[in-house]
């Protein structure tokens, strides 16, 4: 699989702090919606199915209290496009996944594979896309029933860590990776049916993190985790090398403290 390199100019890495506005307010515990502290916005590529670049947003929102013992952090992503893909590139049926991992992962992200090769190096980044390949290829020609095969490897990866000799110890050291399917392609007729672009006010996942502060939380690295896998009972491909499979690296700036309205 090809790397793509982060694009560092500034109509491309969108690094947004963001007012508390209050016709769009959003209160710390909905977790239908979030009023990011902070969030960061990156574009890349995921062609051959988008022939347009496509954008990643990540942001959070912190909480001094939390559930009163402590602070807490409220977490979300979600995926912005054009309604624009390319159906000669269906070609059977797949599942486009994104994953999120935040945690015990700072650094600066430079470099290629869109930033995470300045995180962990790109032997790291070979090695973690390619368990994750011969994981979903694997899931696709044992017959067993799956939704989301990339939510199956990351559970299974968080379970059973397999051995990463090239990537640092805290890559697999979260509690959960949160995981939304985006795109589902059908043969014969070629169909893509699209998850609607996300937003603040209807972002795609949402989560809390207990223990994390706004401070704390700013100097983690995000990795998106993003791929393009077999679908339930279609045909598996040729080999794992088949199955798309992208990281993203990104990290969003903070004030460093919490919204005293959001306590």
């Amino acid at each position: 699989m090809s790397s793509h390199r982060l694009r560092a100019t500034s109509p491309l890495l969108l690094i947004v702090l963001l007012q508390t506005v209050s016709a769009q307010f959003c209160s710390f515990w909905n977790n239908g919606c979030i009023d990011s502290l902070a969030q960061t916005a990156i574009r890349f590529d995921l062609q051959p199915l988008f022939p347009d670049p496509v954008t990643l947003y990540y942001g959070f929102d912190a909480s001094a209290s939390g559930k009163g013992e402590g602070p807490m952090t409220k977490t979300a992503f979600w995926l912005g496009y054009q309604n624009n893909v390319n159906r000669d590139a269906v070609d059977s049926n797949r599942t486009s996944e994104i994953g999120m991992r935040v945690g015990n992962l700072t650094g600066t992200p430079s470099g290629t594979n869109n930033g995470c090769d300045g995180i962990w190096g790109p032997d790291c980044s070979s090695e973690l896309k390619g368990v994750l390949q011969r994981s979903m290829y694997h899931l696709a020609v044992s017959g067993d029933y799956y939704s989301k095969p990339l939510e199956v490897a990351l559970n299974q990866m968080l379970m059973r860590p397999p051995p990463l000799p090239s990537c640092p110890p805290p890559v697999l050291d979260v509690a959960s990776i949160p995981v939304q399917d985006f795109a589902k392609e059908r043969v014969p007729d070629q169909n893509v049916t699209l998850m609607p672009p996300g937003s603040g006010a209807f972002p795609w996942q949402v989560w809390y993190i207990d223990g994390m502060n706004a401070r704390q939380q700013a100097n983690q690295v995000a990795v998106g985790i993003i791929s393009r896998g077999p679908s339930y009972n279609s045909a598996p491909p040729d080999s794992p090398d088949d199955i798309m499979v992208e990281l993203v690296c990104l990290q969003a700036p903070s004030s460093g403290s919490s919204k005293s309205g959001h306590d």
